[in-house]
């Protein structure tokens, strides 16, 4: 019996009757052998390929190979461009660990005297370039595509209003959204834009709660999650994606540092911070140990902290280099970065490898961010229509 698929009329090479016909099960069978960017390139030879790039079955096909090969993203500054490089997670980490070499992913070019990224969730990158003649751009990137998009301007009510622009995504509706919070604005200047919609348009949405300063937030399971002091209180900000609400969560003070100077992370589903000795998100050969804070329960407010003593081996693996804090590989494994190599330390073995990588080079000189667990995945390609 033949599958749905089969039955599907032929597909023609390039829509002329005389051409020869290519069964859609081949063309399908064809495109889950290439790299995940070639097959995002013929959405562009036609609309019928771009039908068939964006069957579901075919982009779950390519989640289901990106989830099993997690990987680690480096983002760096090259010139007048971003350049994005994987490298895979490597499994059962020893001491002899071999060098791994990166797969460049793609380049997006930029205009400005200083830019950064400002946020990186399913396989998406939000870049933001600053200029001193124009206004700040921002825009949405799929590294392992190539594809990006540039957000419109916002309109502000007062010129000297300070905003950043956080991404987020709901996994229930599967949507990307972008959530702008304004800087000593009035209750109702906060905005949101919808990706994936047809129509880039910012909406504006309220929040009775005032925002003085804020930093750089991490989204998990459909909330964002981002450090913000309102009237003098230090508090976790939490925008839930898909309601487009807030919420606040104060900090106590024993913990203000984890969270303001250290880098957010999710921690097996779980909001955490990771922190150095030296209270912030850095480390050397001279660090002695690092602290992890995860938050088991908003509502009442349950904070568990561990501190992990760094073993006598970490200085002699680590050197001389400088390594920022980076995340979890798991459950134990905790990723520190550099240019040029990754550190791994096992909480619970106290083991510690180093891991070159190659091709990074000239990176070494340039601003450069790190990820982990990032997926090449296909199925949002639909938030750059």
């Amino acid at each position: 019996m033949k599958s749905k698929r089969s039955k599907r009329a032929k597909t023609l090479l390039n829509g002329r009757a005389n051409s020869k016909a290519i069964p859609t099960d081949l063309i399908i069978d064809i495109l889950s052998r290439l790299p995940m960017k070639s097959v995002a390139r013929f959405r562009c030879v036609s609309k019928l390929w771009a039908s068939i790039v964006d069957l579901p079955y075919l982009k779950e096909f390519f989640t289901t190979r990106a989830s099993a090969h997690p990987q680690l993203l480096f983002v760096y500054k090259e010139k007048h461009k971003f350049v994005f490089l994987s490298s895979p997670q490597p499994q059962n980490l020893d001491e002899n660990s071999t060098p791994e070499a990166v797969k460049h992913l793609s380049r997006i070019p930029f205009r400005g005297s200083s830019c950064y990224v400002s946020g990186h969730v399913q396989g998406l990158v939000c870049l933001k370039f600053i200029s001193k003649r124009m206004s700040p751009v921002q825009i949405i990137c799929n590294p392992s595509t190539g594809q990006a998009l540039t957000l419109p301007k916002k309109r502000m009510r007062r010129s000297f209003t300070r905003a950043r622009n956080i991404l987020g995504y709901d996994p229930i509706d599967n949507q990307f959204k972008v959530l702008s919070i304004t800087r000593y604005s009035t209750l109702d200047q906060h905005q949101v834009l919808t990706l994936g919609t047809g129509e880039l348009k910012w909406r504006t949405i309220k929040c009775s709660t005032p925002q003085d300063s804020f930093q750089q937030g991490i989204c998990i399971n459909g909330v964002l999650y981002y450090p913000v002091c309102t009237r003098g209180i230090d508090m976790i900000g939490c925008f839930h994606v898909r309601s487009e609400t807030f919420s606040f969560i104060e900090v106590e003070t024993t913990s203000i540092g984890a969270v303001f100077e250290g880098t957010l992370i999710n921690y097996n589903g779980k909001l955490g911070s990771l922190i150095s000795d030296a209270g912030d998100r850095f480390a050397d050969g001279e660090s002695r140990s690092i602290k992890l804070l995860v938050i088991g329960n908003f509502e009442k407010q349950e904070w568990s902290k561990h501190e992990y003593v760094l073993p006598p081996m970490w200085k002699n693996v680590v050197g001389r280099a400088d390594l920022r804090l980076v995340g979890f590989v798991g459950t134990s494994e905790v990723v520190f970065s550099h240019p040029s190599q990754v550190i791994y330390y096992n909480i619970e073995t106290q083991g510690v490898v180093k891991v070159a990588i190659q091709g990074m080079g000239a990176s070494s000189k340039c601003k450069f961010a790190t990820f982990v667990n990032h997926m090449e995945d296909l199925k949002f390609t639909h938030a750059f229509k």
